[in-house]
């Protein structure tokens, strides 16, 4: 089965890894954590913050079910 991490959208992926320099100990750690899980419904409220931060998501434009679901950030 594919971690978080496999699921990422390659833009999101891409904007992390731009980022890393800057905020790596937030992207190490959410990177480790995305390996480890299979499920969206088992990161935390500050997890998602997190990918949505640092992978430069505007959340004006993210709706109730991206947020929900994940759609914004991962492939099913």
């Amino acid at each position: 089965m594919k971690t978080l991490y496999d699921q990422l959208k390659p833009d999101i992926k891409a904007a992390l890894d731009e980022n890393h320099e800057d905020y790596g100990t937030s992207i190490d750690y959410i990177f480790n954590k995305l390996q480890t899980i299979n499920r969206y419904s088992e990161l935390t409220i500050d997890d998602v913050k997190t990918l949505n931060t640092f992978s430069n998501q505007h959340l004006h434009t993210t709706t109730q079910m991206d947020l929900m679901y994940g759609d914004h950030l991962f492939t099913n």
